[in-house]
């Protein structure tokens, strides 16, 4: 799957809050994304049913750029898969990556409302360079994640294939809200992937 620039994306959608599960929270999320048939599948899970070491790595209400740079023990890159612009509203599928390694660590989709993103903000995060959450914390937005459901993806589910043809094994995540200055301002779904801190090698999904 090719970077693509940025483009106006037809079709409506619905904050999380609004939305009545997590399969069709997942679906409005996706959205933009799709070419074909979608069905959305995947396992709501409790916290407590999550294995070591995604438990750590998706049960708390940190960013996960930083969870992710203390688990794998290196700053993380962020590299943009496709991206859609509809009005104030930012949609984008990302990965990241270990520095000096393209073992993809997490796949996700982030939709922000721009209209509650300050200027300075948002241009850093459209220039794609740093990830979100290391973006949020250098401008010390006041803000407060609340996730919202704990998912299982099947391997070879649709949902996986989303990011690539290279997704063979199952996978955890979790969609939530960030709330910036109060406001609901960051949408997003985050599954992590090649969980094994030691191994630096690609082992899923393709380079960016």
């Amino acid at each position: 799957m090719s970077l693509q620039t940025p483009h106006t994306s037809s079709g409506e959608f619905n904050r999380l809050a609004e939305v009545a599960g997590a399969q069709a929270a997942l679906r409005d999320l996706c959205k933009p994304f799709l070419r074909h048939e979608f069905s959305p599948e995947c396992v709501v899970v409790h916290p407590d049913g999550i294995p070591a070491p995604e438990d750590h790595l998706l049960v708390h209400h940190d960013h996960m750029t930083v969870v992710l740079q203390n688990h794998h023990r290196a700053p993380v890159s962020v590299h943009v898969i496709e991206e859609h612009v509809q009005g104030d509203y930012y949609t984008r599928m990302i990965k990241l990556t270990p520095a000096g390694s393209d073992k993809v660590v997490e796949c996700g989709i982030v939709r922000l409302d721009l209209s509650f993103i300050s200027p300075r903000v948002r241009d850093e995060i459209l220039a794609r360079k740093l990830p979100l959450g290391a973006i949020l914390i250098k401008h010390e937005v006041h803000r407060r994640i609340k996730p919202r459901y704990f998912l299982h993806f099947p391997a070879g589910g649709q949902v996986l294939g989303l990011f690539g043809d290279g997704y063979r094994e199952p996978a955890y995540g979790r969609i939530g809200t960030i709330f910036c200055d109060g406001e609901p301002a960051i949408e997003l779904l985050e599954i992590v992937t090649n969980t094994n801190a030691g191994d630096r090698k690609q082992e899923t999904g393709n380079k960016s």
